[in-house]
């Protein structure tokens, strides 16, 4: 075989595995991403009942609200409660609005940057409807025994509430001074646990995918 033939064949051997390793390439970023895709689907739904969680809090709290008008103690957690259910909707709301705004056709560095707001936008969700359960069970409790059993605990049971309320501001509080030690430590990332596990696994998804064009 003469010089110029083996040149070509080398050339044309180049090509083809150049070719292959590009088909590979894709294959492997595709089924990477279509795994993405699935985890944050299910984030996705998740939302959609966290919504539906809101809406009746809201719809529970307003109506609370107009039975005890007239009464400023159950007014109160009446709104408190009504104010909770707007916060977890609009929450809810600004997550479905990150995860539709993904395009997975996108490159990779491209959708890794939108991952990553998502993952700061829930934990800060988390933190904001995390801790105002340390009241609100209260409010909600107190809501529940006046619908059913025409109990004000208010009343009833001054101490039961302010006992509670007592451990729910030590819990709050103790709670506050964790996350700013942890947040300190940690230079202010988001800790794993913030975080559900599709979206831990959809960023390593990515991540993988990062690698793998490294190479």
């Amino acid at each position: 075989m003469e010089l110029d033939d083996m040149k070509l064949a080398w050339q044309t051997l180049d090509r083809r595995l150049d070719l292959q390793n590009a088909l590979f390439l894709h294959q492997f970023k595709q089924d990477r991403l279509d795994k993405t895709h699935s985890r944050l689907r299910r984030l996705y739904w998740g939302k959609i009942v966290q919504i539906l969680f809101g809406d009746a809090l809201i719809y529970f709290g307003i109506m609370a609200a107009i039975r005890h008008r007239d009464v400023p103690h159950l007014l109160a957690c009446s709104l408190f409660m009504l104010a909770y259910g707007l916060l977890t909707v609009i929450f809810g709301g600004l997550t479905l609005g990150k995860i539709a705004s993904i395009d997975y056709a996108a490159p990779v560095v491209e959708i890794q940057k939108r991952v990553g707001a998502l993952h700061r936008l829930y934990a800060l969700a988390s933190l904001y409807l995390g801790l105002p359960w340390w009241f609100l069970w209260i409010a909600i409790f107190v809501l529940e025994m006046k619908a059913n059993l025409d109990i004000d605990l208010f009343v009833t049971l001054p101490a039961f509430i302010w006992i509670n309320v007592a451990i729910g501001v030590a819990g709050f509080v103790a709670t506050v001074w964790y996350l700013r030690r942890r947040n300190a430590s940690s230079a202010g990332m988001a800790d794993a646990s913030d975080t559900p596990r599709s979206l831990r696994e959809a960023k390593g998804e990515l991540d993988e995918i990062e690698r793998f064009e490294k190479m």
